[in-house]
């Protein structure tokens, strides 16, 4: 779902912002999250981008190491030279690259909404990424495990839902 996700807002903006992929253009670029066990690969080729399991892609031109809050950080606007300033990024391979694909990352988390729409409609896109943006920011505040935070809360809306945090938030 991520990936499909991804690739899916990365090619609309490509489509609709008139992006310059050019320079990415044969790149494969793999991201690593080692603390929430993911790992993507970014394979551009004739203007567009596919996002698959970086297992099966052999040969990346750049690999992209770094931990959950450098990531929110990128998905949040951040620069990827304030990332790699800050230590919190491993970059092996071309920086380039690597910068380009960080600001498409950085536009496209706020057209994820749009690109779920299309498929499940407007209100359920709304609560999904309503529902992302709670999970993210639980995860950001957390001091336990990503993957821990999220089955709690997961727990916690199957179980008792009115407990969950969810929904202790009032529609305005």
């Amino acid at each position: 779902m991520i990936r499909l996700s991804l690739e899916k807002a990365l090619n609309q903006l490509i489509d609709t912002s008139g992006i310059n992929t050019e320079t990415l253009e044969g790149k494969k670029i793999n991201l690593e999250l080692a603390e929430l066990n993911m790992e993507l690969a970014f394979v551009f080729t004739n203007s567009r981008v596919f996002v698959i399991k970086s297992k099966e892609v052999n040969n990346v031109d750049v690999a992209i190491k770094l931990n959950r809050d450098a990531f929110l950080s990128l998905l949040g606007g951040t620069s990827l030279d304030e990332l790699l300033d800050n230590e919190e990024v491993i970059v092996n391979g071309n920086v380039k690259v690597a910068k380009k694909l960080s600001e498409m990352l950085a536009i496209s988390s706020q057209d994820i909404e749009e690109a779920i729409s299309h498929y499940t409609g407007d209100i359920v896109a709304h609560q999904i990424g309503k529902a992302v943006r709670l999970t993210k920011d639980k995860i950001a505040s957390s001091t336990t495990s990503p993957i821990e935070s999220i089955k709690d809360e997961l727990s916690t809306i199957l179980i008792a839902p009115s407990r969950s945090h969810f929904f202790s938030k009032k529609a305005l």
